[in-house]
């Protein structure tokens, strides 16, 4: 077990691909000629030797806007940018891994052909110093306004995807929660992964935190205004998730984002590194490419845990809460019979008529009654 390790965020620049053929040009080429920049500046081989690296969201593809030539976004990710996990580009990364002895985490898009090849979903994925994956989940709550660029949900083929994936990369077989929210136990710690937009969800890491998770990866595109003050939702997110559950936060954002119709500093930055009292212990405060880094003591965090003293998770009275979902808000399974082709069909799904309808929410008064 190692506890005191180096992490290192890579803020790297992503340019929007029309193909998978363009990753290596585009981002990948450019990821591996500075990867030796953490290892070799940032990390301290004696006192906390490197561990653990950390890339953007959909780092190798960024996002395209463009369904060309296909009729809508969900088939051009799925046809034209998905890559597989594992697959080439994962191995030019599995060489670095072996290379510098850590652990490296991204996301991209995937598909996985067992489920679909209609389609793909936003992975997040660890490789191991041995150059395997060891770890994937997919993001289970996509950003809804940008139907279509943010691929499909586990829940959307919730059955399916339960089939497919029990027991597999770090989730625990006949475990339902294990299947949507894996935590994997390394030598450097248990690890959970989010991705962006899921962290605007308490449940998402209260699942992790509940089944130990001692770093939480977030590979984050937040963007303006969300990302910056006044708003800080991105630091928001971080801190609080780190905060209620006594964990570490290692949140990776990109740097610029090159693609068409997009102003090249969309993204304002700020990758940071939480510790388990809601802490920033490293923060980048400015957008654009750049490395950095930050200890992480997985001893002191489990010192910390225990100790009745704020420690929010074991104090959760759980009882009052079962029932809150009884009654399904977003519909499950939306996607197990057909295709997402139609842009809309998300946003319609959410069910805020009927909040209004069963007065949870009180409209607004329509032009100037």
């Amino acid at each position: 077990m190692t506890d005191l390790y180096s992490i290192v965020l890579m803020q790297t620049n992503r340019v929007g691909i029309d193909h998978r053929r363009d990753i290596r040009k585009a981002n990948l080429d450019r990821i591996i000629e500075i990867f030796g920049y953490g290892p070799t500046r940032l990390a301290f081989r004696e006192y906390a030797p490197l561990k653990l690296v950390v890339l953007p969201e959909v780092f190798m593809q960024g996002w395209n806007n463009n369904p060309e030539p296909y009729s809508n976004l969900f088939t051009k990710v799925a046809k034209d940018m998905a890559i597989r996990i594992p697959g080439d580009e994962i191995e030019l990364l599995a060489e670095q891994a072996r290379k510098y002895k850590t652990y490296i985490a991204g996301s991209a898009h995937e598909v996985i052909p067992e489920i679909s090849t209609e389609f793909a979903f936003n992975a997040a994925f660890i490789i191991d110093p041995a150059g395997e994956v060891i770890y994937k989940r997919h993001k289970y709550c996509p950003y809804l306004p940008y139907s279509g660029r943010d691929d499909v949900s586990p829940h959307d083929v919730w059955d399916r995807y339960i089939e497919v994936m029990d027991g597999k990369y770090g989730r625990k077989k006949g475990d339902e929660l294990s299947c949507m929210f894996p935590v994997i136990e390394t030598d450097i710690g248990k690890l959970g992964y989010l991705i962006c937009n899921e962290a605007f969800y308490p449940e998402h890491s209260r699942a992790m935190a509940l089944q130990g998770c001692e770093v939480m990866i977030r590979s984050s595109g937040m963007a303006e205004p969300d990302g910056s003050p006044p708003q800080d939702l991105w630091e928001v997110t971080n801190r609080a998730h780190a905060a209620f559950n006594t964990m570490y936060v290692a949140a990776c954002a990109p740097g610029n984002l090159l693609v068409r119709g997009n102003p090249a500093n969309s993204y304002p930055g700020g990758s940071m590194v939480i510790d388990y009292h809601g802490a920033i212990v490293q923060h980048v405060n400015y957008p654009g490419e750049t490395v950095t880094a930050a200890q992480i003591s997985i001893e002191a965090l489990r010192r910390r845990r225990m100790d009745p003293r704020h420690n929010w998770l074991t104090q959760v009275r759980s009882e009052a809460f079962r029932h809150m979902y009884d009654k399904p808000l977003y519909p499950i399974n939306m996607y197990a019979d057909r295709l997402p082709v139609d842009q809309a069909d998300r946003s319609r799904a959410q069910p805020i008529q009927r909040f209004v309808e069963e007065g949870v929410y009180i409209p607004p008064r329509r032009g100037n009654d």
